[in-house]
């Protein structure tokens, strides 16, 4: 059994994307960690595909060189005895922006609904608009399916008369 004193003690809080739930854990120091699963999962992708991106060769990727998943911290909640690996916000980002440029439609929406909320944050800010949490994530929600329907409908707009005959919907 491994030590627990190898383990960095972190705070366990879920986070919303619109309505993508993001495990977050934040350490002593006061740095922010993403749980893998959360982050893989939001875009339907697997644990390894992470993996193969640190390892790949993709620019997105290059802060990450030389580091696998075990290289990140194994955070222990506080009050659980659950331990998991962490991993970076600005890896699970950059992760997110690769994807999206390989045609991850949902890591798009999500880039995207990201990108303009970020903005929109600091317009509020600026012209003293107070919103809730709660506000933010319906808008951010709004944003996501708004991006995923461009995206469906650009696909839709690729497909043949014929294709519908022999491809299913999602193809093009």
């Amino acid at each position: 059994m491994e030590n627990k004193s190898n383990f960095t003690k972190a705070v366990k809080a879920t986070i919303y994307l619109g309505e993508i739930p993001l495990d977050v854990y934040q350490t002593n120091d006061g740095k922010y960690h993403l749980h893998i699963e959360s982050v893989t999962s939001a875009i339907d992708e697997k644990n390894r595909d992470l993996e193969r991106f640190i390892k790949g060769k993709s620019e997105f990727a290059l802060d990450f060189k030389g580091s696998n998943l075990n290289s990140f911290d194994k955070v222990r909640v506080e009050g659980d005895e659950v331990i998991i690996i962490s991993i970076p916000v600005p890896l699970a980002t950059s992760y997110w922006h690769y994807r999206s440029k390989n045609r991850n439609k949902k890591a798009d929406a999500i880039v995207q609904a990201c990108m303009r909320e970020s903005v929109e944050r600091r317009a509020d800010s600026a012209f003293k608009v107070q919103r809730t949490e709660s506000d933010y994530n319906k808008i951010f929600a709004g944003n996501y399916e708004e991006v995923l329907g461009e995206n469906r409908e650009e696909i839709k707009n690729r497909r043949l008369p014929g294709d519908d005959l022999y491809l299913p919907v999602e193809i093009n």
